[in-house]
């Protein structure tokens, strides 16, 4: 789904552009090829505008196409990413990372499928703050998470704060794909993970995985 414009903004600010320059509806279209109909939909948020006509239009308005689309944009409400069509972003360590949500800006989630190589690969140590998802599509996967090796199998999941440096590799020759979806807590009100710090549960003991921890 794309971005939409808040059309009745847009309006508004053609009109404050209109009458600041002292024109009236007749003046504007006199100088295009539009009609009063057309203008005044515009003005009253009842229309959408070619890219072609808001030019021509800020052209006599003596004002820049940016002065009156900027910061209109209207985020999706949901976006559709079809199978193998995510764009593809090369990693470190010959991982690839297939992204879910390239279309959704300011998003607090960053969803993508890992493409891990078979074993031998090395990758430097993921870092940030938030937290992470990770499940096992596809093969097994060695999680090191600071000092613990966590392995997982298809269909496993691990969900941890991302402050502290992990690395995830296949166990296998084969390689394997891995969902992961990370937390952005700079986007929210959610305070950021401590680094260096490993999330303690509510009794007191150290949180580990319970499969394959050793």
């Amino acid at each position: 789904m794309s971005h939409a414009v808040n059309l009745s903004d847009l309006g508004r600010r053609v009109r404050e552009a209109r009458i600041a320059r002292r024109l009236t509806l007749e003046e504007v279209v006199s100088r295009t090829d539009f009609t009063v109909s057309w203008l005044s939909k515009l003005e009253n948020g009842q229309l959408a505008p070619s890219l072609e006509g808001l030019v021509r239009l800020a052209a006599v308005l003596e004002c820049g196409v940016d002065s009156l689309v900027e910061g209109l944009s209207i985020p999706p409400q949901y976006v559709v990413v079809k199978r193998g069509t995510g764009a593809i972003v090369p990693a470190r360590g010959g991982m690839v990372r297939e992204s879910l949500a390239d279309q959704w800006r300011n998003r607090r989630m960053h969803p993508v499928i890992l493409h891990v190589p078979g074993s031998g690969s090395r990758k430097q140590p993921d870092s940030h703050d938030g937290e992470r998802f990770l499940l096992v599509l596809e093969g097994d996967v060695r999680v090191t998470y600071g000092d613990e090796q966590i392995q997982l199998a298809t269909g496993d999941s691990i969900y941890l704060h991302a402050a502290i440096p992990h690395t995830i590799t296949a166990a296998g020759r084969g390689g394997a794909r891995v969902l992961s979806v990370a937390y952005d807590p700079a986007s929210t009100d959610a305070p950021p993970a401590r680094r260096g710090r490993r999330a303690v549960p509510a009794n007191g003991s150290t949180a580990k995985a319970s499969r394959g921890t050793r």
